[in-house]
């Protein structure tokens, strides 16, 4: 028992690189996909810019109302950088997103779907009957 609660320190420690390397890697592939979708890379310089971008959220777009444009922003402050597009770039970054993430997905359900048919037909109790009990 007690070599077990010596080794929680170490546990957690390694969930807690887990945890981290999967959110870099989410943000990664965030960042890939805005910039395949025409978002543009600014270091900020100025104090203004650097206030700013040090009040953004790192790892989640968001939006601004800027002389009657919508600017979509994502902020990575681990590289200090801040990708920045408009409405277009956005609207291009929801078609690579969709086409990347969520269709995939529905080629999975497609699939699963389609053996719960095959199963619903009859096959169960065929394939179940070969089951050894």
């Amino acid at each position: 028992m007690k070599q077990s609660i010596r080794h929680l320190p170490l546990l957690a420690l390694l969930f807690l690189a887990l945890v981290l390397s999967a959110c870099a890697s989410h943000l990664q592939k965030k960042e890939s996909f805005l910039t395949q979708a025409g978002f543009r890379t600014v270091k900020p310089s100025t104090p203004e810019q650097i206030a700013h971008f040090q009040s953004l959220p790192s790892g989640h777009i968001r939006h601004e109302e800027r002389n009657g444009k919508t600017l979509y922003m994502l902020a990575d402050s681990s590289k200090n950088l801040l990708l920045v597009g408009g409405e277009a770039e956005y609207a291009q970054y929801q078609e690579i997103l969709y086409s990347k993430e969520v269709e995939p997905g529905k080629k999975a359900d497609k699939i699963t779907k389609g053996i719960a048919n095959i199963w619903d037909q009859g096959w169960g109790s065929v394939l179940g009957s070969m089951v050894p009990q």
